[in-house]
């Protein structure tokens, strides 16, 4: 490298370094404009969301993830990369009929990452000859958490994990010797 070359990436580097630091009031002011935008983009996410479980378009649900996006269900191993996640719809649209109502609670984002945190309802109506199949159950509430990524400018699922606030099944009954 030249010596002008040098003496510019110096400059450069000097100059950055000179920058003022960003206050912790400059830094909450950035923060909560940040999670407002996010806010703003969960909650269209969320009326799509609902519309797209309702009528099974497992296509739509995926594009929200990145590529390596991961879904942590209950009781179940996580599904990672869209291919995954979108074998795990697939799945569970062929058992039965699905509506979910999800409803953001809190928001937070700085920089290209931010956090979900809110509660669903649900409803599964299972098809015609389903029976003796581990099901969901018919009506459910619960919580989740999603983990957000900016990539490119684009709001995506890095990883989503849900749990239900019904009590686990009681075991069956010892058998007697």
């Amino acid at each position: 490298m030249s010596r002008i070359g040098l003496l510019g990436t110096a400059a450069l580097l000097g100059l950055a370094g000179c920058q003022a630091a960003e206050t912790p009031e400059q830094m909450q002011a950035r923060v909560d404009q940040e999670s407002a935008a996010l806010k703003q983009h969960v909650d269209g996410i969320a009326q799509r969301w609902n519309a797209w479980i309702a009528a099974g378009q497992v296509d739509s649900i995926v594009t929200l993830y990145m590529e390596n996006g991961r879904e942590m269900p209950p009781n179940g191993p996580a599904a990672v990369g869209r291919a995954a996640v979108k074998a795990m719809w697939e799945q569970g649209f062929s058992m039965g009929r699905t509506t979910i109502d999800v409803r953001p609670a809190a928001v937070v984002a700085n920089g290209p990452l931010g956090i979900e945190r809110g509660t669903y309802t649900t409803t599964f109506t299972a098809n015609p000859g389903m029976s003796g199949m581990p099901m969901p159950p018919p009506a459910d509430t619960g919580k989740y958490l999603v983990h957000w990524h900016n990539v490119n400018g684009t709001w995506q699922i890095a990883e989503l994990m849900y749990s239900s606030d019904l009590p686990l099944p009681a075991p069956p009954p010892a058998r007697r010797r």
